[in-house]
């Protein structure tokens, strides 16, 4: 099997509407567009990053839960995905202008390797790492795409 790269990022929302705009406001994702889902309900697809960022609201029969406790990137008791990150040229500006646009702090801009990172609550109980990395982590991450 040949993975030609990760295709899209799927989020379930209890309000989609605002979601999709978090995205938007915060991160200047792009709308590409809006379809159903095959309950009916209107799906949003954004643009973030060059991944494609879907958000719909929860199938028939599935209820949102309370996140429960952060810890380190994940939540404590967590789900089988801890979080994504986003690479950005300036980890203090992001940080700075999530929080102006209300956004959620979760951990302040921190190092580890080389790396400087910060972790962010998103609607839905979405946990994003921002990235800022310096020049030896380059072969490895591959090339900066453009937004």
């Amino acid at each position: 099997m040949r993975i030609h790269r990760l295709d899209h990022i799927h989020i379930y929302s209890a309000d989609p509407e605002a979601s999709a705009r978090f995205y938007v406001e915060v991160f200047k994702a792009d709308a590409i567009g809006r379809a159903q889902s095959s309950h009916g309900s209107a799906m949003h697809f954004l643009r973030l990053g060059g991944l494609a960022l879907v958000v719909a609201p929860y199938p028939p029969g599935i209820e949102p839960g309370v996140p429960p406790m952060y810890g380190d990137g994940t939540y404590q008791g967590g789900f089988g995905v801890a979080h994504f990150g986003l690479h950005v040229d300036d980890l203090d500006d992001a940080v700075d202008s999530v929080r102006r646009l209300g956004g959620k702090i979760l951990s302040e801009a921190r190092e580890n390797a080389g790396l400087r990172f910060a972790y962010l609550g998103a609607p839905d109980g979405v946990i994003i790492e921002l990235l800022e990395y310096d020049g030896k982590w380059a072969p490895l991450l591959g090339p900066s795409q453009p937004a």
